[in-house]
């Protein structure tokens, strides 16, 4: 499994893309139809360090402190590390500060956030003169399955009951010895944080989605489950300390358990992007 940098912010939750196109095409980061920030500051970072931040605010404000310009494709066009191929070395490397600014009508973060995702689009093929172009590759993947052949399910993972969502925000029950306690909230929330997705009465492909933002591959759901449901997902990270020995419960490890779902390795295709032209920004 990738491991995640537990001190990271992630303001926008990233998600796999995986619909096959009829045809390789050049296109810019920028669609002919997208809307920009009014106003945006791309800086190299000082920071020093491996935290880093990605913020969608309200008042119509986009902040990101120490990032990559690979981690902000992975945020403007909502795709994993295997999804974006090419490009310099300096894509990884490179770090910089990012503040944005768009005159609307004071939405909330929640609102903003996907019409953030495509001013982050124009702000990238605009500072760095991005060109990317679609295609669809064959490349390894995890296929989600249910453990069980009977379909049942793990104690952390339930269908919700429309009824139940008509009453006051309730906690998700927690798995035994689980490393925090899951808050109540209502249905249709949750959250996705390093070590832990939680959520109340929704879809089942957002935690397909959880799941993949935090695993070494695209997860592809192969469980025919559909519908909305409550889960807690608690799993301990692996070090970041080169060499070291993992210890505690592995996702994988909580998935079967917590949930009864499995990942296999397989190979699917898969839509990409491919990096045609990249530019360092310049200066403000």
């Amino acid at each position: 499994m990738r491991r995640p940098n537990v001190h990271s912010v992630v303001g926008m939750t990233i998600v796999s893309l995986t619909v096959v196109v009829s045809a390789a095409r050049p296109f810019s980061a920028q669609p002919q139809d997208a809307l920009a920030f009014d106003v945006v500051s791309v800086k190299p970072s000082n920071a020093g360090d491996d935290r880093t931040s990605s913020i969608v605010q309200p008042g119509g404000r986009y902040t990101a402190n120490n990032v990559t310009l690979r981690a902000l494709m992975k945020t403007a066009y909502g795709v994993h590390d295997d999804q974006i191929v090419g490009g310099p070395e300096w894509i990884d490397t490179a770090r910089f500060d990012v503040s944005a600014k768009a005159n609307v009508d004071n939405p909330s973060a929640t609102t903003f956030r996907d019409r953030a995702r495509l001013m982050l689009r124009a702000a990238l093929a605009d500072r760095f003169n991005l060109v990317l172009r679609k295609e669809t590759r064959e490349i390894p993947v995890y296929a989600l399955v249910l453990v069980r052949e009977d379909g049942r399910l793990g104690p952390q993972l339930s269908r919700s009951e429309a009824v139940e969502c008509n009453g006051p925000p309730k906690a998700v029950p927690t798995a035994p010895g689980a490393a925090e306690p899951t808050p109540p909230f209502p249905c249709g929330a949750g959250f996705s944080r390093p070590a832990h997705v939680a959520a109340r009465g929704v879809e089942f492909s957002t935690l397909v989605t959880n799941v993949s933002s935090w695993a070494d591959r695209i997860v592809v759901d192969r469980t025919g489950l559909t519908g909305k449901f409550d889960w807690d997902l608690q799993w301990t990270p692996e070090s970041l300390t080169p060499g070291s020995v993992p210890s505690g419960v592995s996702l994988v490890t909580a998935l079967r358990e917590q949930l009864g779902l499995r990942l296999e390795s397989q190979r699917g295709m898969i839509e990409v992007l491919v990096v045609d032209h990249v530019e360092r920004p310049g200066p403000d």
